[in-house]
């Protein structure tokens, strides 16, 4: 234990690459142009009378669609995306766009909220295309899991949608992970404790060895309070190495653990540290 201890105290500077999720996620809006569409005619909104201005906007449910390089739809209403998707598209048809008209697009990644954005497009008399889509800023392919999308004018909601990115071969249920780490003794949170969750199939005793940013499934670090959230799910059933510790304290490793499929969500975990 105290070899293993020492290499992985040897890591803690490890810089938290799996952070880049959050804060290089960027984010595409545009109206889309097209000439001609295959939507059903049922989909579309009433067009606005000629000559009439716009009161108010309305929206088609949102649907998922694939774009090429060139920003033509190439796939329209997907259900999922497969592993390995660099980029998502959601789009919905509109009636028209008010004067003064403020279009909030809010950004989810299972359940938590990455990337807002806030856009004030041109008034026009005439029902279109919008398009929002969401891509790494590194062109590295987004992580599977559920996203979702929500667009308001205002604080008022105006359309939503959620799609699967991992949609090929079934996506498992993933789960949140978050607790306390405190003092075994005295029961006080410890604060700057770290949780490291590897990617499946990475043997602990070589990352601990010659470990790498990229093996990092999920990172967290607790607060002031000993509180911790992961940043990235943990799917069900999936064996991941874990490793808990903090300066001063004997390291917790779990290795190959997998969630059960009655785990609940958010799981809470209540983890004691012991001083060395």
């Amino acid at each position: 234990m105290k070899k293993i201890f020492q290499s992985w105290m040897g890591l803690l500077s490890l810089t938290i690459a799996v952070l880049v999720l959050t804060v290089g996620t960027a984010y595409s809006q545009q109206v889309a142009k097209f000439a001609t569409r295959t939507t059903p005619a049922s989909a579309m909104q009433a067009p606005v009378e000629q000559g009439s201005r716009c009161t108010k906007m309305e929206a088609s449910e949102v649907v998922w669609v694939v774009l090429d390089e060139d920003g033509e739809v190439v796939e329209e209403e997907v259900e999922s995306y497969p592993t390995e998707t660099t980029r998502i598209t959601a789009q919905f048809e509109y009636n028209c766009i008010p004067r003064r008209t403020t279009l909030v697009t809010v950004w989810s990644i299972d359940g938590e909220t990455v990337v807002t954005a806030e856009d004030k497009p041109k008034a026009s008399n005439k029902p279109d295309l919008w398009q929002a889509s969401l891509f790494m800023q590194d062109g590295s392919p987004l992580p599977d899991a559920e996203y979702g999308v929500q667009f308001y004018i205002g604080k008022e909601l105006l359309t939503e949608g959620v799609v699967i990115v991992g949609g090929e071969g079934g996506v498992s249920r993933t789960v949140t992970v978050q607790g306390t780490i405190v003092d075994s003794r005295t029961q006080k949170p410890i604060r700057g404790a770290i949780v490291i969750v590897l990617n499946e199939g990475v043997v602990l005793d070589d990352w601990l060895n010659e470990g790498a940013d990229e093996d990092i499934y999920a990172f967290a670090k607790t607060d002031s309070k000993g509180q911790f959230v992961l940043d990235n799910p943990i799917p069900i059933g999936v064996p991941h190495s874990w490793v808990i510790g903090a300066q001063g304290y004997r390291p917790v490793i779990e290795e190959d653990w997998a969630l059960e499929e009655d785990t609940e969500d958010p799981l809470v975990l209540n983890i004691k540290l012991v001083k060395r």
